[in-house]
């Protein structure tokens, strides 16, 4: 658990990819981020990580101050209150309700660099999102068939692997297709849920990107797959029974 949490926090305050959209709201993401890992630096070497018993967690805006508190009550929060991604200290109730959607630039990451992923639709249009899936399920095949057909898509999607429901066969299932010499073929298999390109695959490639997407699962509060991002951050928590609907909803 330590090197999980050392691990998403590291990726966090990565600079090696920083986001394509400014918020006016705070200075540059590459300032910032060096800012806030300056002053956790300065407490000087970690001796210990511990988890806390903590499921919601309620930010609080009181006459005289503000607090967070977990749902059971039991633990009580008093200070600052930092959104990394969003580049901006929580200080109203107006802040808080920001935080609900995270748009995928603010993150800080880039999953096409980082992340074993693939392009559905134009990339050379604007990206309507991120979506995480495990290439074993039919919900991936029925969400990735659905968007790949969609001849009103303008702009494209990333698709990340993430085999955490298929077990070993999705795990080798997810490295044959982001190994494949064939990426075209590797795509179509993908989407069809077939493999007719996965059986040569590039000579020293490994699972380096996927096991860090599976890392990453507490960082995008991934609970169930496929986990679908919009652009603006809003999640869908599996595959819409409506898509579009969902899709275009405000």
């Amino acid at each position: 658990m330590k090197h999980l949490i050392l691990a998403a926090a590291a990726f966090s305050f990565s600079t090696l990819a920083q986001p394509t959209v400014k918020d006016d709201a705070g200075p540059d993401a590459k300032t910032y981020r060096q800012e806030i890992k300056n002053q956790l630096e300065a407490k000087g070497q970690v001796k210990g990580i511990q988890e806390i018993p903590v499921g919601k967690l309620f930010f609080v805006e009181a006459e005289q101050g503000s607090y967070l508190i977990t749902s059971d009550g039991r633990f009580v929060f008093e200070g600052k209150m930092t959104d990394v991604w969003y580049r901006r200290t929580i200080r109203t109730l107006e802040d808080a309700r920001a935080v609900e959607r995270t748009p995928v630039s603010h993150i800080g990451f880039n999953p096409e660099e980082q992340l074993a992923s693939f392009i559905i639709g134009n990339k050379d249009q604007p990206r309507l999102g991120v979506a995480f899936v495990d290439p074993s399920t039919d919900y991936t095949h029925q969400f990735l068939q659905h968007i790949s057909q969609d001849d009103e898509m303008h702009g494209h999607w990333t698709v990340v692997l993430l085999p955490l429901i298929g077990g070993n066969a999705a795990v080798d299932r997810s490295l044959r297709l982001w190994c494949a010499v064939d990426r075209d073929g590797a795509l179509k298999d993908l989407i069809a849920g077939t493999s007719e390109s996965l059986t040569d695959m590039t000579p020293g490639c490994n699972d380096e990107r996927i096991i860090m997407g599976m890392m990453l699962t507490d960082v995008f509060r991934i609970k169930s797959l496929p986990h679908i991002i919009r652009e603006d951050g809003l999640i869908s928590e599996g595959y819409p029974k409506d898509f579009d609907k969902w899709f275009e909803q405000p």
